[in-house]
């Protein structure tokens, strides 16, 4: 009983923070002028208590699925008993996250459109409107995703399955972030990626800590260390992303105090201090005989706060407006038309996808600190590895983040350049760089009876039947094709243009379906299938011949590609967008035949390489044994000739 009072009373208290911030930030619904449709004040009202269960549950799903999962102890390839009661539980608060989710997304399109909740019911405004809005759209994507888990969490036990539902758990809570109300600002990319990153990161702290608190209570210094880890890295990304977030969000430092908007962001920075200051008392006392009780409380009363005030803050309108722009295609990119192309605009501009250049820094990071340790290990290492590595990496950066990312988004001759670099160029560069060894190599091997290690996690996936699936040479064909026929000749690409997530979707696709494909094809790094040379080269020359095919028809073709997109971002200096499609047609043929002949040529030399090892390895067995097997041979050989000749006799 006093256990459900204390949950009850940590729950008000974060309902408390949530409605004064909404009230005091401006959130909160209020009249407005005659004539503009409102929605009204319960409509208001349940949408915004309705996005504050969506993320309170979402990081309740996701730091039991992450803490049962990647920390607490778990049973050979499954989860523990005890894991999988959390599992379950997570299942069932999944269920609710879905429902809530699907409230807030009713609620948002009724607050879109201008009528109370009620009436959306009755003019046929869901079928409409639903999933047309993409705010709403974002949260019935999370409301299916939390379906799937609540009724998959209930058959699921192993770790590698469970793991899949920790991360479409995280993508169920990034989901209404990549579509949030900082999607309006001019530095939109900056803003949405700081979102998703703090909300990932809020959640894995805050729903790590929840799951673990018991494991805290009991002084298991073995589950609190693994937690103190992946608590440190959520912390660094609440601070940078933060930082990154207020960056976006407001006009001037002076904001902070100025405006509420910043003052409810310096209120959040000092409930942040506070958490940390008590982590860091209750590590302290872990080892000691210390009360924890009074520490915890705390830690949990502040973190209520903080949460309240942090998601009321999501919806809290921000000092920072953008300036109108020139034009109304410009309005839709967010930006100004960029100048006529040259070599130094495309190649030096600057046109920041933070996204993409977040993830390209970390690889970097991660492969650099592979290297030192190896290094320190005194492990040989290819100093060509990691030149291409580099070069990949720095192609994919150049690619997402240079002029050339810019002018992708007015052009498709300059989109296509864009895609050949990320789908055929820099992934050949990063599979020769071999990053799955170097992890292996650079990470301990020492296993543990209750916990999977990094290595271990790398080894499963591996040997997943998710990797075997995927590395089939006619799955990697068909994704391949997918990204050029199924995007290209279909009205998905226009959809796609139209939308920043759906931007960062093609980006992520053509590189990672070009990785896919030159891991099977030239990856030395370990492989859960074994595809013989004769085959690899097949899937080159199949690729080849769609690939042609596909360029040429884009070539030929007599009407734009992407033209409800192109038309409305059109540039004074692009006049014919069939004449861009065409070149980027011709785009296409080159800078995607020749890296797919480069991969013949790697292949037919490793082909070349692999039988002089085998000769050489039967050679040197020879030369131990006296050349036994050949003995052998011929001696059975002699056999066969002796027992056919007395037959004959």
């Amino acid at each position: 009983m006093n256990g459900f009072i204390a949950r009850l009373g940590i729950f008000l208290l974060a309902i408390i923070s949530f409605s004064f911030v909404l009230i005091y930030g401006g959130a909160a619904w209020a009249p407005l002028p005659e004539g503009i449709p409102d929605s009204g004040q319960a409509t208001s009202w349940i949408l915004q208590f309705a996005i504050f269960a969506h993320v309170v549950l979402g990081l309740r799903v996701f730091g039991l699925l992450v803490t049962w999962t990647f920390i607490a102890p778990t049973t050979g390839e499954t989860i523990s008993r005890d894991g999988r009661k959390a599992v379950l539980h997570a299942s069932s608060i999944a269920a609710l996250w879905s429902l809530s989710a699907v409230i807030a997304g009713l609620t948002t399109m009724a607050n879109v459109l201008g009528v109370p909740f009620k009436d959306i019911f009755r003019q046929g405004f869901i079928s409409t409107y639903l999933l047309y809005l993409p705010p709403s759209r974002s949260y019935i994507i999370t409301a299916l995703i939390a379906l799937g888990i609540a009724i998959a969490g209930v058959f699921l036990v192993s770790l590698n399955s469970v793991a899949l539902l920790a991360a479409l758990a995280g993508a169920g809570i990034a989901a209404p972030l990549l579509n949030s109300h900082a999607a309006s600002l001019g530095s939109h990319s900056l803003a949405l990626t700081s979102s998703v990153a703090h909300g990932l990161a809020m959640s894995a702290w805050v729903g790590g800590l929840w799951a673990v608190s018991e494991f805290v209570k009991a002084k298991d210094l073995k589950v609190v260390t693994r937690f103190s880890a992946l608590a440190a890295v959520s912390v660094a990304v609440l601070a940078i992303s933060g930082i990154a977030a207020a960056y976006a969000r407001l006009d001037s430092i002076s904001d902070l105090w100025l405006s509420r908007y910043g003052q409810i962001v310096v209120l959040k920075t000092v409930f942040f201090a506070l958490l940390m200051w008590l982590a860091v008392q209750i590590r302290a006392r872990l080892a000691s005989t210390g009360n924890l009780k009074k520490f915890l409380a705390a830690e949990v009363s502040i973190m209520a706060l903080a949460i309240g005030v942090g998601v009321a803050l999501h919806s809290t309108p921000m000092s920072r407006i953008s300036a109108p722009l020139n034009s109304a295609g410009e309005e839709i990119l967010g930006f100004a038309y960029p100048p006529p192309p040259t070599l130094s605009t495309i190649i030096f501009g600057w046109n920041p996808e933070w996204f993409m250049l977040t993830v390209s820094l970390v690889a970097a990071a991660l492969y650099t600190i592979g290297l030192i340790r190896i290094k320190r290990n005194q492990i040989s290492w290819s100093p060509l590895r990691t030149i291409s590595f580099m070069i990949g990496i720095g192609l994919v950066i150049w690619t997402t983040n240079a002029g050339i990312s810019m002018y992708s988004k007015v052009s498709f001759e300059y989109h296509m350049i864009q895609h050949m670099t990320l789908s055929m160029i820099a992934p050949i560069f990063i599979v020769l760089s071999a990053p799955i060894t170097l992890a292996l190599r650079a990470l301990p091997a020492q296993k543990t009876s209750d916990h999977r290690n990094n290595r271990d996690w790398i080894l499963a996936l591996l040997h997943s039947g998710y990797s075997k699936l995927i590395t089939h040479p006619l799955m990697v064909l068909a994704i391949f094709t997918f990204g050029l026929y199924g995007l290209y000749f279909t009205p998905l690409f226009s959809t796609f243009m139209a939308s920043h997530t759906g931007h960062i979707f093609m980006e992520l696709h053509f590189l990672i379906s070009g990785l896919l494909f030159s891991y099977v094809v030239v990856g030395t790094d370990p492989s859960p299938r074994n595809v013989p040379y004769w085959a690899r080269l097949m899937i080159v020359l199949v690729g080849l011949s769609l690939h042609a095919f596909f360029a040429i028809a884009i070539m030929q073709s007599s009407e734009p590609i992407g033209v409800d997109w192109y038309i409305q971002v059109q540039p004074p200096w692009i006049i014919d967008l069939l004449a861009d499609t065409n070149a980027g047609g011709s785009i296409a043929w080159a800078l995607g035949e020749i890296p797919t002949f480069s991969l013949l040529v790697i292949v037919a030399v490793m082909w070349s390489r692999s039988d002089t090892r085998l000769a050489k390895q039967v050679d040197r067995a020879a030369d131990r044994d006296g050349d036994a097997e050949l003995k052998a041979y011929n001696a059975q050989l002699s056999a066969l000739n002796k027992h056919d000749n007395s037959i004959n006799e």
